[in-house]
């Protein structure tokens, strides 16, 4: 460090430190509040009008017209289209999250039917690898687990049905369910008539995040926990649908977003009185209730019995035959209970109560205040006059009226949101560049326009997500090539304004897939339980094993490649390079036998020549260029090192060099 570097840092240190006391001090009064409801986010969402550009030959649809007149305003030129073998492998890696063939690049070049584009893009949606592919995008803001961790005993507890929630998000995505519908069946599926187990499966949303325990019996302890376990589905709820951080209400109004501590607690009422399950019955409740009690006077001869088991050792008279009274009396409960009724095994919610729960003062429960009635958020009342409070929730713990304020098409938060993260998957950023965020301290949108534009078509196209994708992904703004040019980068060099493809790596999914699929080794099967080690299966990287901490070989493969921890709601996944990612990529087990599987299916060709060719249209979707051609040759027709640990072929190195090569880990 400099000498001038320190003193610049020397200088800066108390205006910072002032400056988070002052965050961390500073609550924002009612009126302040009500100052802030004029935020951008939270103005009602209206058909903008479709801006006019100097230059008209450019655009191809209304998104086109938006971002060329950014563009223009900032005096930037978008570079030229991407080839069309380029667009393709884009598009489909990001509507499937798989590579095309080689034959399908042939058919696209030779498609001059004035519409080969569109028929691409609606055969893409159609497959039902694309509901595998968006799936996994929600997962991340679902926080999906198939496990539960009991901090307390610092154990895990396995979910061994939580893949039904999985496979529930796959068949909605690939079905296009309205995104309204979408919303109120993860919130209160269970609750929504005629709708049964898919309707059960939905609310996993919210009954797969954590469980927080204690191993303290103290009243204090248990409601503290049980409002840590309420924070994260309303953390959960207001960032994955409203792009909202009302988890900072808890203590005390929010800071810099008008949601008061009362907002928060009434939302916290409606989860407080629904309960988490792992099955469903299948019968009415008159045939359960026998068995019900049933279980409850064996469980209560099984606590007699073991208190009995225990104070055995104080040698006390008759403990002996008390114990095997005891006993006789739980085996003859258990031969006379009813067998258990038929139920549907699945993680999910139930409702418990109506009860309303009073504020927590700074958070703790047992620091009772006023009880404030459930209901949705103030801000988001559209029908409340400022100053009033929302109208209460009054059926059963809620759950059901709040998936319908959070779906109703007048919510301004709701289609943005949404319309946002489908925009960031294509095009690398959201408008908004935090997703979850759309508050205060999160970032403005780049094209304020185009983001209501998207928002309102979106609604008037009922909720369809599909249509949305199709949308973005037929504009000439999706079709730019990823061209560098030195005088845009000075202006834009975040690319903001969109003057080009922004190239980006492939997540873990679509790296992972793409080596199996290429290989020929990639099992298509959709659905069902997880398999036990994603580093040797050839199922779809979407049904790895999903754990909350890294325990395994397989989680820690993911996290190496960015997969997010699934504590809290993504939405987004950080971007790293670091020397490990390249050294498992070099000597990873895994890579070596995905290099063996590609030399085993060019095998049946007859020359290296031929399987120099073959591997680079499977791989890259075209032909070697002449340097690379004799480049391959040349390593392949030498002589084998001695020093091979792991004696791999000439091929089979090559093979791993290809396999590792940029070209195949980026979408540009």
């Amino acid at each position: 460090m400099t000498g001038q570097t320190a003193t610049t840092i020397t200088r800066w240190m108390p205006t910072c430190v002032v400056g988070l006391f002052l965050v961390a001090t500073t609550v924002a009064s009612p009126a302040q509040q009500h100052d802030a409801a004029g935020f951008w986010s939270l103005q009602p969402v209206t058909a903008p009008a479709v801006p006019t550009t100097a230059v008209r030959s450019w655009p191809k649809s209304p998104i086109d017209q938006f971002v060329l007149s950014r563009l223009e305003h900032q005096a930037l030129t978008p570079v030229a289209s991407a080839d069309r073998r380029t667009w393709l492998r884009r598009v489909t890696m990001d509507l499937t999250g798989l590579p095309p063939s080689p034959g399908a690049v042939r058919e696209f070049e030779r498609d001059d039917s004035g519409i080969a584009y569109e028929k691409v893009v609606d055969r893409l949606l159609a497959s039902p690898y694309y509901g595998e592919r968006w799936a996994r995008y929600w997962l991340d803001v679902a926080r999906y687990a198939e496990e539960q961790h009991h901090g307390a005993a610092n154990s895990y507890e396995t979910l061994p049905h939580a893949y039904k929630y999985r496979d529930w998000v796959v068949s909605a995505f690939n079905h296009d369910l309205p995104y309204d519908q979408f919303i109120v069946q993860q919130i209160a599926g269970d609750l929504v008539d005629g709708l049964g187990s898919p309707g059960w499966e939905a609310v996993g949303f919210l009954a797969l995040g954590p469980i927080y325990t204690t191993d303290g019996g103290e009243e204090d302890d248990q409601l503290r926990v049980r409002y840590d376990t309420i924070d994260d589905k309303i953390d959960t709820i207001s960032s994955g649908f409203l792009g909202l951080t009302t988890a900072c209400a808890r203590c005390h109004d929010h800071k810099f977003d008008p949601i008061s501590i009362e907002d928060y607690y009434g939302l916290a009422g409606v989860f407080y009185n629904s309960r988490y399950v792992t099955h469903r019955w299948l019968v009415p409740p008159d045939v359960v209730e026998p068995y019900q009690q049933a279980r409850e006077r064996i469980d209560r001869q099984e606590t007699l019995l073991a208190q009995a088991e225990q104070d055995k050792t104080a040698k006390e008279p008759g403990m002996p035959g008390r114990i095997e009274k005891l006993s006789a009396e739980l085996e003859r409960l258990k031969q006379a209970a009813p067998a258990m009724p038929p139920s549907y095994q699945v993680h999910t919610l139930v409702d418990v109560g109506s009860e309303d729960v009073p504020v927590a003062r700074r958070g703790n429960p047992m620091l009772r205040g006023a009880v404030v009635p459930r209901r949705f958020l103030q801000v988001l009342t559209r029908a409340t006059p400022v100053g009033d409070h929302p109208p209460p929730f009054t059926r059963g713990s809620g759950r059901l009226e709040l998936a319908r304020a959070i779906a109703d098409r007048r919510n301004p938060l709701t289609a943005r949101v949404m319309a946002n993260r489908i925009w960031q998957h294509h095009f690398g950023q959201g408008l908004v560049r935090t997703p979850n965020n759309f508050g205060a301290l999160g970032e403005s949108p780049t094209h304020p326009g185009l983001l209501d534009w998207l928002a309102t078509r979106f609604v008037q196209n009922g909720w369809s997500v599909k249509r949305l994708h199709r949308d973005m992904v037929l504009s000439q703004t999706y079709r730019l090539g990823g061209r560098f040019r030195a005088d845009n980068f000075a202006k834009d060099g975040d690319n903001q304004f969109l003057w080009r493809f922004q190239p980006r790596r492939l997540d873990i999914e679509a790296w992972r897939d793409a080596l199996l699929m290429v290989t020929g080794e990639l099992d298509f099967r959709i659905g069902g339980p997880p398999v036990e080690d994603i580093l040797a299966s050839s199922r779809r990287t979407l049904y790895a094993p999903i754990r909350r901490d890294s325990r395994f070989p397989s989680d820690r493969f993911l996290r190496l490649f960015d997969f997010p921890s699934p504590w809290h709601s993504r939405g987004q996944r950080t971007a790293t390079t670091v020397p490990l990612q390249q050294l498992f990529i070099l000597n990873g087990d895994f890579m070596i036998e995905r290099a063996r599987a590609l030399v085993r299916r060019l095998a049946h060709l007859e020359s290296d020549e031929d399987r120099i060719e073959q591997a680079f249209s499977r791989l890259f979707l075209r032909r070697p260029s002449r340097e690379e051609f004799a480049l391959a040759l040349e390593f392949l027709q030498s002589p084998t090192a001695e020093e091979n640990p792991v004696e791999l072929t000439r091929w089979q190195q090559y093979a791993q060099v290809l396999l590792s090569s940029n070209e195949f880990l980026y979408l540009r």
